[in-house]
């Protein structure tokens, strides 16, 4: 996975999942719901954007060390 280039994490609360994505199908169709947010967490998660894939791990280790980490796109 590259490192310089922007990447989106689908933080998933209730089965404990961090993807993370480039731009793809899924980051194309991703939108705001009652319960998932886009650039910001709501009770079951949301969409954050990281400014690489170093620093989506970087939060995966010190906010969600007990998520299961899945790349989705590299």
């Amino acid at each position: 996975m590259l490192d310089h280039q922007p990447v989106w994490v689908n933080i998933d609360l209730p089965t404990k999942r961090y993807t993370v994505h480039r731009e793809c199908i899924y980051t194309n169709k991703m939108c705001e719901t009652p319960y998932k947010g886009v650039g910001k967490l709501k009770r079951d998660g949301g969409w954050i954007r990281f400014r690489n894939a170093e620093a989506a791990k970087k939060r995966l280790q010190e906010e969600y060390g007990q998520f299961e980490l899945i790349i989705h796109c590299e």
